[in-house]
């Protein structure tokens, strides 16, 4: 009897535990502003985070750069103009 009521105070007491645990991620908050991640679900959404982050960050270059190329280009500066090019091919990868 006492075999049976152990094992059962064991198995709530895992059962209640496994029923509180935090989200994966926080989901009500940007990209940009979340901190915790947890679990696999977590991990993996940490991930897809970072690469949005990283897309984000390289779409200002890009576009820093032909606003650059622009100014250049308004100038009349062939050797800025040059440079300012290698630059734009370099920031705005575009994918086929």
């Amino acid at each position: 009897m006492n075999k049976i009521f152990i094992v059962s105070a064991l198995t709530l007491t895992l059962v209640a535990c496994g029923s509180h645990q935090a989200p994966a991620y926080e989901t009500d908050k940007r990209p940009e502003d979340r901190g915790e991640y947890t679990g696999v679900a977590g991990v993996v959404q940490k991930q897809k985070d970072q690469a949005y982050m990283a897309n984000q960050a390289n779409k200002l270059r890009c576009q820093d750069s032909r606003l650059d190329l622009v100014d250049a280009e308004a100038e009349g500066d062939i050797n800025m103009i040059r440079q300012v090019k290698a630059r734009v091919q370099k920031n705005c990868v575009v994918e086929n």
